[in-house]
């Protein structure tokens, strides 16, 4: 991993401790947050899209909150398969 850019930054010392004191490599446990950090962002846009969409059928938040986790889910068991 590329990490010459992240180095410089003012945390990163710190964060290196910490993932090292946990015994984890800082590459990589910055890579599992990005991802999901990205993947909360695409829950949140799911769940906005299909909140909306709800809405204009009736359904209640509750159903379109239910409908982004069986999507997850699905997204989930298909990244499984590859």
């Amino acid at each position: 991993m590329k990490t010459n850019g992240v180095t410089n930054l003012p945390l990163w010392e710190q964060f290196e401790h910490a993932a090292r004191s946990r015994r984890r490599s800082p590459e990589r446990l910055l890579t599992d947050f990005m991802r999901e950090y990205l993947e909360t962002c695409e829950d949140e846009r799911l769940f906005k899209e299909i909140s909306r969409q709800a809405q204009r059928s009736g359904y209640k938040e509750s159903d379109a909150a239910a409908l982004v986790k069986e999507v997850r889910q699905a997204k989930s068991k298909r990244r499984g398969k590859s």
